[in-house]
């Protein structure tokens, strides 16, 4: 019984062995059938193709030397209103407000003038008071010298009593009392005629104090106008008003702000060069001009909307120890866009006291200038270029570096094929096929 069942186990065994053995057997002839109908791969043989390239052809311009910098508006004229005589506010202008268009002479601000008249009035009272002062005067010089001739008539005539008295009394024909009367009277006469003539030498001095007089009560006429004057305060000039820092009926002191106002169409912005850049002006000072400029808003995004043009109208007398900067001051004159449509000197509203500004200076005109954008310039000023369809490393001379372009002035000519696209792996003399034109 035991043995039957090894013999059943091993014929069992042999079955399993069998058909693992027919699968197999299976499979490899599948796999040997699948191997042979395979398609058979086309042999190509390796080509190497020279790296295609994009290219642009070299253009020489004449190019402006542009120098950037920025700044700060600020007004060419400034005015602070101050108070010249104290006094409660009468009046202030309804435009009198931060940001308020003023006109030229008009009135800003009326101190109560009631006072002020009233002291007018009373120097025009002193003036013709010492004006009829001198008049009376000059009236009594003339009856002075009226009273002389009579004077001298007078002493005249006793002159002559006193002869005839005297001479009567020799021939004892006039009393001794006589002679003394005649003698008395003869004394006075002169004594009146000495007093006028002193009176009448004294008068020139007098006549000094009262045209002194005079002079002084029309300086004190004037200084009354002036004040009453100085009740209105005008502006003078086209502006707009900065600062207000009064209120109608407040009552002021001579000297206190009561704001400020600034010009119309007068603007500056003070700018910092640095000095290595200046070598692109100094031809313009250099022959006695100065350089035109271009002033925009920083960081506008529609900066051609709001583009003025702009002159440098002084350079400061000495450089910024801080920054070794040289400070110039630009004068903004009209807007681009007003003037491109023949506009005459434009209102300069939309650009502010305080505004961030751009400015761009035109420098020297160089001629002769390859323009290109700075990442074609490999490190050790070199410039890519196809020449018979092989890579050249060319050295250039650079000019300047601007922003995000460079200008080149030496190695390179019209016509010359610059590679604009990325080249990995470039050496010199490499074979290279053009794709197409264009940066």
């Amino acid at each position: 019984m035991e043995k039957l069942s090894r013999s059943k186990g091993v014929v069992s065994f042999l079955f399993r062995f069998l058909r693992f053995l027919i699968v197999v057997g299976i499979a490899c002839a599948l796999a040997f059938w699948l191997y042979a109908i395979r398609p058979k791969p086309e042999k190509k043989q390796l080509v190497r193709t020279p790296p295609s390239v994009r290219i642009f052809e070299a253009d020489s311009r004449s190019e402006e030397m542009i120098v950037e910098a920025f700044g700060t508006v600020s007004p060419r004229k400034l005015v602070e209103i101050a108070v010249e005589v104290p006094g409660r506010i009468d009046y202030l202008n309804p435009g009198f407000l931060e940001g308020g268009v003023i006109g030229n002479q008009e009135l800003l601000i009326q101190i109560d003038p009631r006072s002020y008249l009233l002291g007018k009035e009373a120097a025009a009272v002193r003036v013709n008071q010492a004006r009829a002062d001198v008049d009376s005067l000059n009236q009594e010089i003339e009856n002075l010298k009226t009273d002389i001739e009579l004077a001298k008539d007078n002493v005249s005539l006793t002159q002559k009593e006193l002869r005839r008295i005297r001479a009567l009394s020799k021939n004892q024909f006039a009393s001794k009392a006589s002679l003394d009367k005649a003698m008395q009277q003869h004394l006075s006469a002169r004594v009146q005629l000495q007093g006028i003539q002193n009176r009448l030498l004294l008068i020139p001095t007098m006549m000094a104090q009262k045209k002194s007089a005079l002079v002084m009560a029309n300086v004190e006429f004037r200084k009354a106008e002036l004040a009453l004057e100085r009740t209105r305060i005008l502006s003078g000039f086209d502006g707009f008003v900065l600062e207000k820092l009064a209120e109608e009926g407040e009552y002021v002191t001579s000297g206190m702000t009561l704001g400020a106002i600034y010009e119309k169409d007068a603007l500056d912005v003070e700018v910092r060069i640095a000095l290595e850049q200046m070598k692109w002006i100094q031809a313009f000072f250099s022959n006695g001009r100065t350089p035109e400029a271009r002033v925009s808003i920083a960081n506008f995004e529609d900066a051609g909307k709001g583009v003025w043009k702009a002159k440098v109208a002084r350079i400061k007398a000495r450089i910024d120890e801080k920054t070794r900067t040289l400070p110039m001051t630009l004068e903004i004159q009209t807007r681009i866009d007003d003037d491109d449509n023949n506009s005459s000197r434009v209102s300069l509203f939309d650009l502010k006291p305080g505004a961030f500004v751009k400015c761009k200076i035109i420098g020297e005109t160089r001629e002769n200038i390859f323009v290109l954008p700075r990442y074609l310039l490999k490190p050790g000023n070199i410039i890519f270029v196809v020449k018979n369809q092989r890579l050249e490393m060319r050295q250039v001379s650079v000019l300047r570096k601007f922003e995000e372009e460079v200008y080149i002035n030496g190695g390179l000519n019209n016509g010359d094929k610059i590679i604009s696209s990325p080249l990995p792996g470039a050496v010199e003399g490499m074979q290279l096929t053009i794709s197409q034109m264009g940066i």
